[in-house]
């Protein structure tokens, strides 16, 4: 049954839109249903388990848990579809790749539901940046600078791929959240094994030249071929090299016109990220496309996030200067290496919070309790307690797609 979150505000008159929010536990989705909540609208946070963070946020009025989409697609669709009819809801939002469940059945979201606002552009055109290697060849097709590249469609391919260069970097073309990925260059050189790739035709790695530089993000609303929100951001703070933990707004044109020119040429409607490589020169490389929200959202203002989506009137740039962290896991870094105690205090000085704000701190402690999914996940699978790489599995496991042809 649905659960009532504490006693928020109700919606405004003019608050017609009534949003659901899909993978409520992700910080990006924390994030934007306390946005959306705190500009008046009508929410429904939805997510597997209960603990979801984003589903605690006093943005919620309502949240629901759902049949996994990866492993229970035809589940999963239906509860949609209940929870839709169930709540009026006119706003679909997806946070994750639940996204690609989503856009395979958007026909049969639709049917019945004419008011029903689906933010996310078909199953082809996701499909066209969420692979790697299809996104480097989109990218070069628009002129895009793009690290030099070799698909791998098999392990002899691989093994031959990185004699190429004396320095590589090898991700498979599915991967997500800094998850299956090889290097022999940098601090993540020697985490993983050649011989425990098996790329196939159907599940290849991209492998490319190892360049040196800064990682940038960049995150956008969309409508219809129309940029009309855009932040661009680094991370002063990654977590084991991996995955950014703070999050700073910078002053990037590249990135805004990368992300127009993707919007145009895709007629792009919904969210969508990009991730850069800026060298030395000052050349931002495409990396990879994230086909939904990231960080960048959470250094957007509540008025311009409920503007972009419900009003837009013309292309908001975030300021440079707007800096959010997820303060947990900035503990955890300083814990468990007490060295960077001053670096991690330095680049998370003066940052708001990811999962708490004033008022609405229960998702911070649903952070922590929702560690009990990742437990579950380990003892199916037999999982090595002491690997951050399926500590990051476990996160995604039941709202991932590997491009394996939806049902």
């Amino acid at each position: 049954m649905p659960q009532t979150n504490g006693d928020p505000a109700p919606p405004s008159p003019e608050a017609d839109p009534r949003v659901l929010v899909t993978t409520s536990r992700m910080p990006f989705a924390v994030d934007e249903i306390h946005k959306l909540g705190a500009s008046g609208r009508d929410v429904v946070a939805a997510d597997t388990f209960s603990a979801a963070p984003g589903s605690h946020s006093r943005g919620a009025r309502h949240h629901v848990v759902v049949p996994a989409p990866t492993q229970q697609t035809e589940e999963f669709i239906g509860a949609v579809e209940k929870v839709i009819d169930e709540h009026q809801i006119n706003w679909l939002i997806p946070m994750f790749e639940e996204v690609f469940y989503l856009a395979a059945h958007r026909d049969r979201l639709a049917a019945g539901r004419g008011d029903l606002e689906q933010f996310f552009p078909p199953l082809e055109t996701l499909t066209r940046v969420h692979d790697k290697v299809a996104f480097t060849e989109l990218c070069r097709q628009f002129g895009l600078p793009v690290a030099e590249s070799i698909t791998a469609t098999s392990e002899a391919e691989l093994a031959e791929a990185v004699q190429r260069w004396d320095h590589w970097f090898a991700r498979a073309a599915y991967g997500r959240g800094g998850l299956d990925i090889l290097t022999n260059t940098g601090p993540l050189a020697g985490d993983g094994d050649l011989a425990d790739i098996h790329p196939t035709p159907e599940d290849p790695w991209l492998v490319q030249e190892f360049l040196t530089g800064v990682n940038r993000c960049s995150w956008s609303v969309v409508h219809h071929g129309e940029v009309v929100l855009h932040s661009c951001y680094e991370h002063p703070l990654a977590i084991d090299d991996r995955g950014g933990i703070v999050f700073e707004s910078v002053d990037s044109p590249e990135s805004l016109a990368t992300a127009q020119r993707f919007a145009s040429e895709l007629n792009w409607h919904g969210q969508i990220s990009f991730d850069y490589l800026v060298t030395d020169d000052g050349v931002h490389h495409m990396v990879e496309c994230n086909p939904r929200p990231t960080a960048g959202c959470t250094l957007a203002t509540d008025e311009e996030f409920d503007t972009a989506l419900f009003n837009p009137s013309g292309l908001v740039v975030v300021p440079p200067g707007r800096k959010k962290s997820i303060r947990a896991a900035v503990l955890r870094d300083i814990l468990k290496h007490p060295r960077h105690l001053h670096k991690d205090l330095s680049a998370a000085h003066r940052s708001g919070g990811v999962y708490e704000r004033p008022g609405d701190a229960l998702p911070l402690l649903y952070s922590a309790l929702s560690l009990q999914h990742v437990l579950h996940y380990r003892k199916e699978l037999g999982i090595d307690r002491n690997k951050r790489e399926q500590l990051m599995a476990a996160q995604f496991f039941d709202v991932s797609w590997d491009g394996t042809p939806i049902a």
